[in-house]
């Protein structure tokens, strides 16, 4: 006998084939969201970590400008009292200078032949203006200004005949740099 099978088995295979895909397919896509969901997750908690992180970093760096702040008030006042310091250095080198420059004029005077009428100082410049004998005694004496360890470049600006207690005398007016020396070089010194 011949056994005819009515029933469509291999639409049935198909379709259970079908079925089998469309449900991996769901398995699949379900699977994918979860991943997709617990790396969002994750990548959510390191975005939070690293902000938590940026703001602890922040305050960290307030603290630290505030630091940083009083350290540059700090190097203002320094640079401030360095140059107090060294105001005071030069006024004291100064003024021990105006006290060697009087001296050496006062013993480099000759006696009786020469007087000084003014001095005048502006800066490292110094002017003598006076009365001498002669034009020698001039001479000398600015000879041996220049010699002086505390003036130098001595020249004559003006010379010219006057007349005092009826008698014909030359009077002079020198111009000269006062300095210290150090080392063969002259240092001048700004009062």
């Amino acid at each position: 006998m011949i056994h005819i099978n009515l029933l469509p088995v291999r639409e049935i295979i198909k379709r259970n084939k079908a079925k089998q895909q469309i449900n991996l397919s769901i398995i699949f896509f379900g699977a994918l969201v979860i991943v997709l969901i617990a790396f969002g997750y994750y990548q959510s908690n390191i975005v939070k970590k690293m902000r938590d992180t940026n703001a602890a970093l922040q305050s960290e760096k307030k603290q630290y400008d505030k630091i940083l702040a009083e350290i540059k008030k700090i190097d203002e006042e320094k640079k401030v009292l360095a140059t107090r310091i060294e105001v005071i250095k030069q006024l004291k080198q100064s003024s021990s200078l105006t006290v060697h420059v009087l001296d050496e004029i006062a013993n480099l005077i000759p006696f009786r032949r020469m007087w000084l009428k003014g001095i005048t100082q502006d800066s490292a410049q110094l002017s003598l203006t006076g009365m001498a004998l002669d034009d020698q005694t001039i001479a000398k004496f600015m000879d041996d200004l220049e010699n002086s360890k505390y003036i130098k470049n001595v020249t004559l600006v003006s010379s010219s005949m006057e007349k005092f207690a009826d008698r014909d005398l030359k009077a002079f007016s020198t111009s000269c740099t006062v300095g210290f020396e150090n080392n063969d070089t002259a240092q001048r010194i700004s009062n």
